[in-house]
Protein backbone atom coordinates (compact mmCIF):
# COMPACT_ATOMS: atom_id res chain seq x y z
CA UNK A 1 0.00 0.00 0.00
CA UNK A 2 2.97 2.23 0.94
CA UNK A 3 4.40 1.48 -2.42
CA UNK A 4 1.72 2.44 -4.21
CA UNK A 5 1.54 5.95 -2.47
CA UNK A 6 4.91 6.86 -3.10
CA UNK A 7 4.83 5.91 -6.50
CA UNK A 8 1.47 8.50 -6.68
CA UNK A 9 2.89 10.85 -4.86
CA UNK A 10 6.85 11.02 -7.12
CA UNK A 11 5.85 9.71 -10.32
CA UNK A 12 2.75 11.21 -10.63
CA UNK A 13 3.66 14.55 -11.10
CA UNK A 14 7.34 13.94 -13.74
CA UNK A 15 4.65 11.89 -15.93
CA UNK A 16 2.58 15.09 -15.93
CA UNK A 17 5.19 17.55 -16.22
CA UNK A 18 6.42 15.61 -19.74
CA UNK A 19 3.62 18.16 -21.20
CA UNK A 20 4.11 21.51 -20.52
CA UNK A 21 1.44 24.23 -21.89
CA UNK A 22 1.60 28.18 -21.30
CA UNK A 23 -1.25 29.89 -22.42
CA UNK A 24 -2.50 33.57 -23.00
CA UNK A 25 -5.45 35.38 -23.17
CA UNK A 26 -5.75 38.80 -25.16
CA UNK A 27 -5.35 42.06 -23.29
CA UNK A 28 -9.09 43.30 -22.05
CA UNK A 29 -10.54 40.24 -22.64
CA UNK A 30 -13.00 38.41 -20.12
CA UNK A 31 -13.40 34.58 -20.47
CA UNK A 32 -16.26 34.61 -18.05
CA UNK A 33 -18.57 36.86 -19.99
CA UNK A 34 -19.02 33.73 -22.61
CA UNK A 35 -21.33 31.23 -22.34
CA UNK A 36 -21.38 28.73 -24.95
CA UNK A 37 -18.96 26.96 -27.10
CA UNK A 38 -18.20 24.56 -30.12
CA UNK A 39 -15.20 22.60 -31.12
CA UNK A 40 -14.44 22.68 -34.79
CA UNK A 41 -11.63 20.64 -36.85
CA UNK A 42 -8.12 22.47 -36.52
CA UNK A 43 -4.78 21.43 -38.16
CA UNK A 44 -2.16 18.18 -38.49
CA UNK A 45 0.92 18.56 -39.76
CA UNK A 46 3.19 15.11 -39.81
CA UNK A 47 6.44 14.25 -41.28
CA UNK A 48 6.56 11.45 -44.02
CA UNK A 49 6.88 8.45 -41.46
CA UNK A 50 4.37 9.61 -39.49
CA UNK A 51 0.60 9.12 -39.84
CA UNK A 52 -1.95 10.06 -37.72
CA UNK A 53 -5.81 9.29 -37.92
CA UNK A 54 -7.26 12.71 -38.22
CA UNK A 55 -10.51 11.73 -37.64
CA UNK A 56 -10.04 9.94 -34.49
CA UNK A 57 -7.46 12.65 -33.30
CA UNK A 58 -10.65 14.84 -33.68
CA UNK A 59 -13.27 13.41 -32.02
CA UNK A 60 -10.70 12.43 -28.70
CA UNK A 61 -9.71 16.29 -28.96
CA UNK A 62 -13.63 17.00 -29.48
CA UNK A 63 -14.88 14.87 -26.08
CA UNK A 64 -11.90 15.96 -23.84
CA UNK A 65 -12.45 19.50 -24.67
CA UNK A 66 -15.99 19.41 -24.47
CA UNK A 67 -15.79 17.82 -20.83
CA UNK A 68 -13.02 19.95 -19.51
CA UNK A 69 -15.00 23.31 -20.79
CA UNK A 70 -18.15 21.98 -19.17
CA UNK A 71 -16.84 21.48 -16.17
CA UNK A 72 -15.71 25.02 -15.96
CA UNK A 73 -19.26 25.50 -16.46
CA UNK A 74 -19.62 26.32 -20.34
CA UNK A 75 -21.93 25.41 -22.21
CA UNK A 76 -21.29 23.38 -25.72
CA UNK A 77 -23.22 23.58 -28.63
CA UNK A 78 -22.68 21.63 -31.89
CA UNK A 79 -23.72 24.59 -34.46
CA UNK A 80 -22.82 27.82 -35.63
CA UNK A 81 -24.34 29.83 -32.78
CA UNK A 82 -22.14 29.65 -30.28
CA UNK A 83 -19.72 32.27 -28.90
CA UNK A 84 -16.94 30.65 -29.03
CA UNK A 85 -14.94 28.17 -31.55
CA UNK A 86 -12.23 25.90 -30.39
CA UNK A 87 -9.55 24.54 -32.83
CA UNK A 88 -6.49 22.91 -32.54
CA UNK A 89 -3.17 22.85 -34.81
CA UNK A 90 -1.13 19.30 -33.96
CA UNK A 91 2.39 18.71 -35.56
CA UNK A 92 4.52 16.10 -34.98
CA UNK A 93 8.37 14.76 -35.96
CA UNK A 94 10.23 12.09 -34.71
CA UNK A 95 13.28 13.56 -32.86
CA UNK A 96 16.31 11.87 -31.85
CA UNK A 97 18.48 12.14 -28.32
CA UNK A 98 21.74 11.32 -28.02
CA UNK A 99 23.95 11.52 -25.31
CA UNK A 100 28.34 10.76 -24.96
CA UNK A 101 28.89 9.67 -21.55
CA UNK A 102 32.58 9.93 -21.49
CA UNK A 103 35.37 7.65 -20.83
CA UNK A 104 34.44 4.73 -19.06
CA UNK A 105 30.47 5.92 -19.56
CA UNK A 106 28.71 4.50 -16.23
CA UNK A 107 29.60 1.60 -16.97
CA UNK A 108 31.99 -0.97 -15.33
CA UNK A 109 35.43 -2.44 -16.99
CA UNK A 110 36.97 -5.59 -16.63
CA UNK A 111 39.35 -5.28 -19.17
CA UNK A 112 42.08 -2.08 -18.89
CA UNK A 113 41.85 -1.47 -22.75
CA UNK A 114 38.22 -0.48 -22.34
CA UNK A 115 38.84 2.07 -19.80
CA UNK A 116 39.62 4.95 -22.37
CA UNK A 117 36.23 3.75 -24.76
CA UNK A 118 33.48 6.46 -24.91
CA UNK A 119 30.40 5.36 -24.69
CA UNK A 120 27.12 6.58 -25.71
CA UNK A 121 23.53 6.24 -26.23
CA UNK A 122 20.30 7.32 -28.10
CA UNK A 123 16.81 7.25 -28.12
CA UNK A 124 14.14 8.04 -31.18
CA UNK A 125 10.72 9.37 -29.53
CA UNK A 126 7.96 11.33 -31.36
CA UNK A 127 7.16 14.84 -30.07
CA UNK A 128 4.18 16.62 -30.95
CA UNK A 129 3.45 19.96 -30.29
CA UNK A 130 -0.35 20.79 -30.01
CA UNK A 131 -1.77 24.39 -29.95
CA UNK A 132 -5.39 25.20 -28.51
CA UNK A 133 -6.89 28.31 -29.58
CA UNK A 134 -10.18 30.16 -28.72
CA UNK A 135 -11.47 32.52 -31.26
CA UNK A 136 -14.60 35.10 -30.79
CA UNK A 137 -16.95 33.69 -33.18
CA UNK A 138 -18.65 36.54 -34.34
CA UNK A 139 -15.34 39.03 -34.10
CA UNK A 140 -13.18 36.25 -35.62
CA UNK A 141 -10.43 36.83 -33.47
CA UNK A 142 -8.57 34.45 -31.42
CA UNK A 143 -8.88 35.11 -27.84
CA UNK A 144 -7.43 32.65 -26.17
CA UNK A 145 -4.39 30.46 -26.77
CA UNK A 146 -2.33 27.62 -24.98
CA UNK A 147 0.63 25.45 -26.57
CA UNK A 148 2.95 22.50 -25.39
CA UNK A 149 4.80 19.86 -26.20
CA UNK A 150 4.40 16.22 -25.41
CA UNK A 151 6.50 12.77 -25.69
CA UNK A 152 4.25 10.83 -27.48
CA UNK A 153 6.09 7.77 -28.04
CA UNK A 154 4.38 7.02 -24.22
CA UNK A 155 1.23 7.40 -25.62
CA UNK A 156 -1.53 4.78 -24.51
CA UNK A 157 -4.55 5.19 -26.84
CA UNK A 158 -6.75 8.71 -26.09
CA UNK A 159 -4.65 8.80 -22.82
CA UNK A 160 -2.17 11.68 -24.23
CA UNK A 161 -4.93 13.60 -25.94
CA UNK A 162 -7.37 13.56 -22.34
CA UNK A 163 -3.98 14.68 -20.31
CA UNK A 164 -2.86 16.84 -23.24
CA UNK A 165 -5.76 18.35 -23.12
CA UNK A 166 -6.65 19.05 -19.68
CA UNK A 167 -3.23 20.70 -19.00
CA UNK A 168 -3.88 23.04 -21.76
CA UNK A 169 -7.11 24.24 -20.31
CA UNK A 170 -5.42 24.21 -16.59
CA UNK A 171 -5.53 27.76 -16.30
CA UNK A 172 -8.98 28.85 -18.23
CA UNK A 173 -11.14 30.41 -15.86
CA UNK A 174 -13.81 28.71 -14.36
CA UNK A 175 -17.13 30.23 -13.90
CA UNK A 176 -18.36 27.74 -11.13
CA UNK A 177 -16.00 29.23 -9.06
CA UNK A 178 -17.04 32.59 -7.20
CA UNK A 179 -14.19 34.63 -6.64
CA UNK A 180 -13.06 35.64 -3.19
CA UNK A 181 -13.31 39.32 -2.28
CA UNK A 182 -9.70 41.51 -2.11
CA UNK A 183 -9.57 41.98 1.27
CA UNK A 184 -8.60 45.82 2.00
CA UNK A 185 -5.50 46.97 3.40
CA UNK A 186 -5.22 48.78 6.43
CA UNK A 187 -2.54 51.69 7.02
Amino acid sequence: MKLKWLFFFLLAPIIVSAQSFTSSTQSGVDLKAYNTFTVVKGDIVVGEENTIDKEAFYTKFKEATIRELSLRGYQFIDDSTAQLRVSYVLETSVRMDVVQLGPMGQMPTTNAADVSNAQSWSREFRQGSLIVMIDDAQKKITIWSAEGTVDATRARGGDLIDMAVRNAFKKFPDKTKKEKPQKKMKR
